[in-house]
């Protein structure tokens, strides 16, 4: 019997309902053992967020200061035959409560020398994250085979107005009556499985060296240059914005509020233009491909 650990943190439940079909599968099938081991912070974050809790885990989650988590244990740590990580990003790095476990001594107990799958559930920017999280599984000595990836595919300035409208109230439905329900849809939630039973078949023949050019087959999502071009300024803003707030704790709160103000300014005008500057880039990309 193959066995698997699956870490996660799923705040909104998106998460655990994507690593349930995935997994569907496996689970089904007596030739493998799934473990699941939820992180859970010390002190529950919200959800719905209000607006100040949402703020104040910011400079914290950019800079990846780890929180306390409550005690967890999991069955014969570094003997699985393969580990799953499932996280989503928070202001474009890993969420606090995975931060705080690959920090852990226990996650290297977990994580070195075994066979790593990270699966991500996000509105649309995740590729800073996950170099993050690859880079400390690496350090960790995990091997890395594969990253699976579901997203948001609303237009980026739309899946900007119904995930706040779900962060903020907590309600999954159409916004407004208008925009479509956010984030991960369930069409693609439900095809999740097919993810599962290339996994299965891999594992069971020990080639889970090629796990990540079949994933890359059965379409997991690819990155998008305009989005990673605007998370990578982001990111740099993000670190400013960050080391000013934790080192000036008595004027944080207000200079949180400011940040929040420059926020919404960029998704109003930044964005936009970043996504007409990609539509333009990948019209000439396409013209110059004809020649």
């Amino acid at each position: 019997m193959k066995k698997i650990l699956v870490i996660y943190y799923s705040q909104t439940g998106q998460l655990k309902r994507i690593l349930d079909s995935l997994l569907r599968p496996l689970t089904d099938s007596p030739a493998f053992s799934v473990e699941y081991l939820e992180l859970e912070p010390a002190a529950a974050y919200p959800f719905p967020w209000t607006r100040s809790e949402f703020l104040e885990v910011f400079p914290e989650s950019v800079l990846e200061k780890p929180i306390g988590l409550k005690p967890w244990t999991t069955e014969n740590p570094g003997e699985h035959d393969l580990v799953i990580l499932a996280f989503q990003p928070w202001y474009l790095s890993p969420s606090l409560p995975v931060t705080a476990f690959l920090q852990s001594p226990e996650a290297e107990k977990i994580i070195r020398g075994a066979d790593v799958l990270t699966v991500i559930g996000a509105r649309n920017m995740w590729v800073k994250a996950f170099e993050r999280v690859k880079e400390r599984l690496e350090n960790l000595g995990g091997r890395l085979r594969g990253n699976i990836v579901l997203v948001d595919r609303a237009p980026n300035l739309v899946s900007v107005v119904t995930i706040c409208y779900w962060m903020f109230t907590g309600k999954k439905d159409r916004c407004l009556g208008v925009f479509p329900p956010p984030g991960v849809s369930n069409a693609d939630i439900a095809a999740a499985g097919k993810f599962g039973e290339a996994i299965g078949s891999l594992l069971e023949h020990d080639r889970m060296d090629e796990l990540d050019e079949t994933l890359q087959k059965l379409g997991v999502t690819d990155i998008n240059v305009s989005l990673a071009r605007l998370e990578n300024r982001a990111k740099k803003v993000f670190f400013l914005w960050a080391n000013a707030i934790t080192k000036r704790p008595r004027i944080r709160k207000r200079l949180l509020n400011i940040f929040f103000v420059e926020l919404i300014l960029a998704l109003a005008i930044v964005s936009p233009v970043n996504s007409l500057l990609g539509l333009l880039f990948n019209q000439f990309h396409k013209r110059r491909n004809r020649h």
